[in-house]
């Protein structure tokens, strides 16, 4: 925001009315004198149900018109996700492209993406997007580094010196955490004397980059979201940081190249006529999802938590980069992808890869080892299945088999489990194999039409 407003591009004074910014349900005229100021403040008082909002947002969300404009504080998705509607509408640029251009770039992030970030719509609740993206930690780093050198990145001006000061000093009193906290443009602020100063941006999950301006210092914390982990800004450790520094920064640091290292090494090669099939919508049990081909990659992108490369695996089988799931792709009677579903299951990558590398014989070695002296199964029925269905469509039916065999050995209570297993046989043409299962399967499910249903043809054949 600050680029703009020295370009002169944006006026913070600019009131919602003057900017046509209205929603589903409409706003007032009061709450329309909000000026662009008040959101980045959070002080729009506009309450108006928001993207991205976590329960604890809703619940503590004050009644629509129960406070006019710069005169509460109220930690508020609505103002900033309207905040992006602005820039959006004044550039006519997209949002992440131009934080490539304007910040990325110039200050050599090395990780970032523009598939990173993405539009996160709840039209149900409001026309305006969210706009997450993810950032290394390095990256993270870097844009406090541009703060605390008051907005230059060596001899370049990236961010007015004005707007450092502006955006960094405290508005409200938010009288959360017992550390004298402060909020001023979408930074956190302390009035604490041993926190030298610091201001934070806070993520989901508490993803923290804290500038520390009297310290000469920039702390960045990260936590593993995919995997619903969460942490709370723990100030006495910040403290302990300082007091153990003896010494000053480097003049020319050095950074470390990243080493990526997931539980896949060694992915499938794809011929570009081979990912071109696998491009388009896909249902999935939580929403609707796409998978595109951009840069030579194909990128699946959801509609509700970001977008990730898809790595392959083979055929119908991705590791999706990031999340550091499995991706398992379902087809239609005509042989079309039409589904995909995700599987969280950790080192279902390695058992698979082993599987391909090795054979299967191998891959069940390995699975025992994990498998013993474990309470629960390594991997769920789910995952099982799937996979099982997976080797089959690729016409690798032993394994099919053995897999679903396998599935039965961890969940020897699961009709479905054997009902899988009794297709699985009658496809390579064991008929005696796959009755045996389908009546395993109503054994345990008297209920299952589809395992009563093939007994019957069967023996009919028979």
């Amino acid at each position: 925001y600050g680029t703009f407003v020295e370009e002169g591009t944006i006026d913070l004074d600019r009131t919602m009315a003057e900017l046509g910014i209205d929603d589903i349900s409409p706003l007032t005229e009061t709450e329309k004198e909000a000026r662009i100021r008040d959101l980045l403040k959070a002080r729009s008082g506009v309450y108006h149900p928001a993207a991205y909002e976590t329960a604890g947002m809703k619940a503590a969300r004050p009644a629509r018109g129960s406070h006019t404009r710069d005169t509460f504080w109220y930690y508020n998705n609505w103002d900033f996700n309207v905040l992006c509607t602005i820039l959006e509408q004044h550039t006519g640029r997209n949002f992440f492209v131009d934080f490539y251009h304007r910040i990325a770039a110039p200050i050599g992030m090395e990780d970032y993406r523009m598939m990173d970030g993405y539009h996160h719509l709840e039209s149900e609740h409001s026309m305006h997007s969210a706009y997450p993206f993810k950032l290394s930690a390095r990256d993270m780093a870097r844009i406090g580094l541009l703060f605390l050198r008051n907005g230059k990145w060596g001899d370049r001006r990236i961010i007015p010196e004005s707007w450092i000061r502006e955006s960094t000093r405290p508005y409200s009193d938010t009288g959360s955490g017992g550390e004298r906290a402060g909020y001023g443009y979408l930074w956190w602020t302390t009035e604490d004397p041993e926190l030298k100063g610091m201001y934070s941006a806070l993520g989901v999950g508490t993803q923290m980059i804290s500038v520390l301006p009297r310290a000469n210092m920039v702390i960045v914390q990260r936590v593993n979201t995919y995997e619903g982990h969460r942490v709370r800004p723990n100030m006495r450790l910040f403290k302990m940081v300082l007091a153990a520094k003896v010494a000053s920064p480097k003049t020319r640091p050095r950074t470390i190249p990243l080493e990526v290292k997931s539980e896949v090494e060694g992915i499938a090669g794809m011929t570009p006529a081979q990912m071109v099939s696998y491009v388009g919508p896909y249902a999935n049990e939580a929403d609707m999802m796409r998978i595109a081909l951009e840069g030579g990659s194909l990128i699946l992108r959801t509609y509700g938590f970001g977008n990730y490369r898809l790595l392959p695996m083979g055929e119908d089988l991705f590791f999706v980069e990031d999340l550091e799931q499995i991706a398992l792709i379902g087809r239609n009677e005509s042989g079309e992808p039409s589904d995909i579903s995700l599987h969280r299951t950790r080192g279902l990558a390695e058992f698979v890869k082993i599987i391909n590398d090795k054979g299967v014989e191998e891959g069940l070695a390995w699975y025992s080892s994990r498998a013993e002296n474990r309470r629960f199964p390594p991997f769920s029925e789910a995952d099982l299945n799937a996979l099982g269905y997976v080797f089959l469509r690729q016409d690798r039916i032993d394994e099919g088999i053995r897999i679903f065999k396998l599935n039965a050995e961890a969940y020897p209570e699961s009709f479905n489990v054997y009902d899988s297993l009794g297709e699985a046989y009658l496809i390579k043409g064991e008929k005696e194999a796959a009755i045996r299962s389908y009546e395993k399967s109503l054994e345990l499910n008297p209920g299952n039409e589809n395992g009563r249903e093939m007994l019957k043809r069967l023996r009919e054949k028979e």
